[in-house]
């Protein structure tokens, strides 16, 4: 009966285009520790076969110590691989995750890895930049890489000195040439950005935020207001440069987030006294945000320019108000102001 209603609720699952994942549970029973009995089982045949072997290089004479050592091999071998555990699944062996890993090549089945239809992403952006996700400040990759994203300063080279320009050089192959071969390759971007003046501009407004005259609060309003459209301006841009290195993921994720941390580190290290105290090199990792939005002005450079803007409506809160005359006597004092004075 309970075997009829098991193919009963396994026809109705498969009617409705669903699938019954079976809980990995441990059936296994311990003769001691970690020890199974069934370990014992398998590792019984190796045993006898240690043996016997034994036996007949004692009576052939060929028993020796190196001789011994060989014989118990197989056995020593077989617990091995049935002790040693998942780097990830502690309660699954090594050697049962090889079987596994040898059925799915034989296998004929299409399996997904993300709970997203393979359908759905053909018309998503991460498939046409190759992202996956943007988490632990990394690129998460299609291709199953992580990739960190460091931004370097720069140095004027051109007000440099002859001498100071080639040491920069030289000091700069150095650093190309001393890099492990091993963590190449090293991508290297120039891009340019918009010129995000956001911060300078918050703090006008908390200079100005308390302003009682309205002449000098009008100034502010339109220092902002230029400023806004300089951040708008296609023509003014600045210059980001970064290092780019990667790691794939492999079977453990954290580890190999680990290790990019670690390569990271170093890199940053290197960079910041590669040239010395006199012209010195800032390089920091880009955090979650800062990756979202150089990715998002990558796509949409325009719109990333606008989404600097500072909103003057809804930051700068006037603590008087004032009918039109008193508003139009003001506007044409601060025009003959800015005729007669230099501001």
């Amino acid at each position: 009966m309970a075997e009829e209603s098991y193919y009963v609720r396994k026809q109705k699952m498969r009617d409705e285009g669903q699938i019954e994942i079976p809980m990995n549970v441990d059936t296994s029973r311990y003769f001691m520790g970690t020890f199974r009995w069934v370990d014992i089982l398998y590792t019984t045949p190796f045993i006898i076969l240690s043996i016997i072997l034994i036996y007949i290089m004692y009576n052939l004479g060929y028993l020796k110590a190196g001789n011994v050592a060989f014989t118990v091999l197989p056995p020593v071998l077989v617990l091995c691989l049935l002790w040693i555990k998942h780097p990830d699944r502690k309660n699954i062996s090594l050697i049962r995750q090889m079987w596994w890993q040898i059925k799915f090549k034989k296998s004929k089945k299409v399996y997904e890895y993300s709970k997203e239809r393979a359908e759905d992403m053909k018309n998503d952006i991460r498939t046409q930049l190759g992202i996956f996700n943007i988490a632990n400040d990394c690129i998460e990759t299609l291709d199953k890489r992580i990739v960190k994203v460091i931004e370097v300063s720069s140095v004027n080279l051109t007000g440099m000195s002859k001498n100071d320009r080639n040491r920069t050089l030289k000091s700069y192959q150095n650093f190309l040439n001393s890099y492990p071969p091993s963590d190449f390759p090293i991508q290297i971007e120039q891009q340019s950005k918009p010129v995000n003046l956001k911060s300078y501009l918050n703090w006008v407004h908390e200079e100005t935020g308390n302003e009682r005259n309205m002449i000098k609060r009008m100034l502010a309003e339109s220092y902002i207001n230029k400023a806004n459209q300089i951040q708008k301006n296609k023509k003014m841009v600045s210059k980001a440069r970064y290092f780019i290195i990667s790691e794939k993921i492999g079977v453990n994720k954290e580890k190999a987030i680990s290790k990019l941390s670690r390569k990271s580190e170093i890199m940053i290290s290197n960079l910041i006294n590669m040239i010395g105290d006199k012209y010195r090199i800032n390089a920091n990792v880009l955090n979650n945000e800062d990756l979202f939005k150089l990715i998002y002005s990558s796509i949409d450079y325009e719109s990333a320019q606008i989404n600097h803007e500072i909103d003057l409506s809804k930051n700068i809160a006037f603590p008087i108000s004032m009918g039109d005359t008193s508003y139009q006597g003001m506007q044409e004092e601060w025009e003959e102001t800015k005729q007669r004075k230099i501001l």
